[in-house]
């Protein structure tokens, strides 16, 4: 089968870089118009203790505590590993939500580990911490499936530059999950690796299609996990799962070892079960990266870590009219005007705003079908079209994207492209007004994993416009539906502006009690 390089050239581009597609696409652009933006300054630094647990037996329930636990000397990285592998015996015929388990390295990984604390080592806060990892990333010597039949035994030669950032920083790799075939969909259906399943409610989404990270970290299984979004892919499981994700500004985390889904809108970044660990998790990946064409130097040099605390008091959030709430179902409503009078009552201020794009000039499904799958097709297509039993290795929706996209013209895809700065900086001027933008990060909570596509369609409204703007938005929980599934808020910035939206998601995550709920399927 197949290997992708550090340019990320799957076969079927005619080894087409990254920069050589966006040249020849005209979205050199765009690119500018995005990677321009200065970085955003440093926020104050300040840190909280977090105490030892009464029961030394329980899992750390974040990056901090096991850390102290690990530094402290009643819990070895050794001990914990192979606490998280017996959840992940007991919940994994649940939950589906691994391809491949890295047992046997992980805990060799760990003995190391806990050798170099030993020795006077010290990694840093990631040191020892257990994480899992989407299946389109890299590492070496390991199959890459990117959910597919089709790629089953396609084997890595390197580390994708994420995977060794964050291998450098001291995790424990538990292994690589569950998702979308090639991350094409929401729902966390696989019709090879099956269908992953939300521990909230097994007969519901996780969301897609970073579906097994997502649903392992709300079960509790590692602190930690890597995920991918193009149109919405980090975003979607943290909403339905109950936790925290953040998809980037373009081109802040290194997209270098990972299979493409489109070569204009792909991002990468972190999930985690609380924000302050989702910092650290972005600490780890983020950073300009030359293997990675599009690699952004407008980095912030400041850790996202050390500016969490500044609260919101003073700051401004826009509530977009004709949009924030259009096509919202009643519990994500309730919740998102909750989550905005909380922020309000510590101290930030409120506004509504009008933004042409956001309220009906971009039509989301052609964007998604114009831009998303013409690229979908060039990446994929002529690999899937020349293997004579492609119906028998590529799953239903991946031959109908590759369909779709083969049907758009390129003259119409290169006009997407060229509208593309305008509509960057028309989105971007509202900024002068605010702080961010408050979203749902989905108009409903999960639906059933039999859903119809139409179901999981409605989210474009909220993940779409954002992948096709460049814009950072993190997802905090906000609140439950009646039947207690989770509902998240996106909140939405500048470019580069991961520190203050990071700030912004632990004021409201502070104020809140959603993040201390768990769900039924848990490791306790």
């Amino acid at each position: 089968m197949t290997e992708t390089g550090a340019n990320r050239h799957p076969t079927g581009t005619d080894h087409l870089s990254r920069r050589d597609f966006i040249n020849r696409t005209a979205i050199a652009g765009a690119a500018a118009a995005v990677t321009g933006i200065a970085a955003a300054p440093a926020m104050a630094q300040s840190s909280k203790p977090t105490a030892e647990p009464k029961n030394a037996a329980v899992m750390p329930g974040s990056i901090a505590e096991a850390g102290q636990r690990i530094r402290n000397g009643s819990l070895t990285v050794e001990d914990f590993t192979r606490r998280c592998y017996d959840c992940i015996d007991r919940l994994e015929p649940k939950l589906n939500a691994f391809i491949l388990q890295t047992r046997d390295a992980a805990l060799e990984t760990a003995r190391e580990r806990d050798r170099e604390l030993a020795s006077g080592r010290d990694r840093g806060p990631l040191h020892g911490i257990p994480i899992v990892v989407k299946d389109l990333y890299d590492m070496k010597g390991l199959p890459t499936t990117v959910g597919s039949k089709a790629f089953r035994d396609r084997m890595a030669t390197e580390d994708a530059t994420t995977i060794r950032k964050l291998r450098e920083a001291g995790v424990v790799i538990l292994g690589k999950t569950n998702m979308n075939e090639f991350a094409a969909g929401v729902s966390g259906t696989n019709t090879e690796f099956g269908d992953t399943h939300n521990p909230w409610s097994l007969d519901h989404s996780p969301g897609g299609s970073s579906s097994g990270t997502g649903a392992m970290l709300a079960a509790g299984v590692g602190l930690g996990g890597t995920g991918s979004d193009t149109g919405g892919s980090i975003r979607v499981p943290a909403s339905w799962c109950g936790i925290t994700g953040i998809r980037p500004t373009a081109g802040l985390v290194s997209l270098a070892g990972l299979f493409p889904r489109s070569l204009s809108l792909d991002t990468a970044g972190p999930l985690a079960r609380n924000v302050r660990d989702l910092a650290v998790m972005l600490d780890a990946m983020a950073g300009y990266d030359p293997r990675d064409p599009n690699s952004s130097f407008a980095q912030p040099h400041a850790r996202y870590a050390d500016s969490l605390d500044g609260g919101v008091k003073g700051l401004t959030f826009g509530i977009v009219k004709n949009y924030t709430y259009r096509d919202v179902d009643q519990p994500v409503a309730d919740a998102v005007r909750a989550a905005a009078d909380t922020l309000a009552q510590l101290g930030a201020r409120i506004t509504e705003v009008e933004i042409a794009p956001l309220e009906g000039k971009l039509d989301y499904s052609k964007l998604f079908s114009d831009v998303l799958l013409y690229e979908f097709n060039q990446i994929l297509g002529d690999q899937y079209r020349n293997t004579p039993n492609a119906k028998d290795l590529y799953g239903p929706i991946v031959q109908s994207n590759i369909d779709v996209g083969s049907k758009v013209a390129k003259e119409t895809y290169e006009q997407r492209i060229r509208e593309r700065p305008g509509v960057i900086a028309e989105v971007k001027a509202a900024f002068r007004q605010m702080d961010a933008l408050l979203t749902p990060a989905l108009p409903s909570t999960a639906p059933l994993l039999k859903a119809s596509a139409q179901d999981y369609g409605r989210g474009r409204q909220f993940t779409i416009p954002f992948s096709y703007t460049a814009l950072p938005s993190v997802v905090v929980p906000c609140g439950f539906d009646s039947k207690g599934l989770p509902i998240g808020l996106q909140i939405v910035g500048d470019h580069f502006q991961e520190a203050l939206l990071l700030r912004m998601a632990l004021a409201f995550e502070a104020a809140t009690p959603f993040d201390d709920r768990h769900p039924p399927i848990h490791c306790a």
